[in-house]
């Protein structure tokens, strides 16, 4: 009977030293592996994901329709913030935190950024705030000029040791200033035609006295009076210019790279059309000179503007409170 007691004794004690080095010994050296694991898994998630992208981030960043209330998504609110000193005297600006966010989805910090319808700044500025180097060209040397002052402003406040360059000329000549393969991300908005003018010579006419002029919070200007300037051009040579550009675009883009373009569809029911598809045409045109054509995001802009009265009483118009970013993508 002790014999057989003393054997369970021992068996019990060898079951306790089991049980304590578990505890004491191996429990430690477990909780350190799994949390080596946990690091060792988000250093992976930052290195598979493009630029950088953690797989929330990336989910967070994917949405193809942004909206002015977004409260799940910061990074969109507020697009609508007024405008600075330097953006009031352009005719049409996207806000800086649009741009921001397309440069840190197509980009990664150190990359080169370009605008070649620099306009006042936009995209240099959004650049700068992301640790991206830029470059943008700018026809009208009135808005080139206040794209640098408004750099040198920022660069005051917030100075990197990034290179910018702001060229003032035709982006037609874009290749002379920009060598092949340099670019990762374009973002621009370019000129839409003669649509511009267009529209001021309709506010002064149908529209002077309507909520478009009035309540909408829009004002255009013409960009420029130079006769090469794409906001001057009709249409159809709107988009033989602007194809022209893409394709030099293509170019100076490093293989794998994007570029993003801000865009709003028209109409011409003065000239019987009802609708023009810009973005289509666009994406079209693009394609055509070799991009892909990688994706469609919509900007909704309905909480900047109330609905107006388009065609009553004869024919019915829906409100075109939107604009679209057409996104290319260079083969790798």
């Amino acid at each position: 009977m002790r014999k057989q007691k003393y054997k369970v004794k021992k068996k019990n004690k060898k079951t306790l030293t089991k049980l304590s080095t578990k505890i004491l010994g191996v429990a430690e050296s477990e909780e350190k592996y799994l949390v080596k694991r946990e690091i060792e898994k988000e250093e992976k998630k930052s290195k598979l994901g493009f630029n950088n992208l953690t797989p929330r981030e990336w989910a967070l960043l994917s949405k193809n329709v942004i909206n002015e209330n977004e409260i799940l998504n910061p990074v969109w609110n507020d697009l609508s913030s007024p405008r600075n000193k330097y953006q009031l005297e352009h005719g049409a600006v996207y806000p800086i935190k649009l741009a921001e966010r397309l440069i840190k989805m197509y980009s990664a910090e150190g990359d080169v950024v370009f605008d070649p319808f620099l306009g006042i700044g936009s995209t240099i500025i959004a650049a700068q705030s992301q640790g991206r180097h830029g470059v943008g060209i700018e026809l009208n040397p009135k808005f080139s000029n206040i794209a640098q002052q408004w750099l040198s402003e920022v660069q005051g406040l917030f100075a990197n040791d990034k290179v910018y360059k702001i060229i003032n000329d035709d982006c037609r000549n874009l290749l002379k200033h920009i060598h092949k393969d340099k670019i990762q991300l374009t973002v621009t908005s370019p000129p839409y035609a003669n649509f511009i003018r267009k529209s001021i010579e309709d506010r002064t006419t149908t529209h002077k006295t309507s909520i478009i002029t009035h309540e909408n919070n829009s004002t255009v200007k013409p960009y420029s009076d130079h006769e090469q300037d794409f906001g001057n051009l009709p249409y159809k040579d709107f988009l033989k210019g602007i194809k022209e550009i893409l394709k030099d675009n293509l170019e100076v883009t490093k293989p794998g790279g994007y570029s993003c373009w801000v865009v709003k569809d028209y109409r011409d029911t003065k000239n019987k059309i009802p609708y023009i598809p810009f973005h289509s045409d666009l994406a079209a045109i693009g394609q055509e000179v070799g991009w892909l054509y990688q994706d469609l995001i919509i900007w909704d802009q309905t909480g900047q503007r109330r609905l107006v009265l388009l065609g009553y009483p004869s024919v019915f118009y829906v409100n075109q409170n939107c604009s679209f970013i057409v996104v290319f993508r260079k083969s790798k």
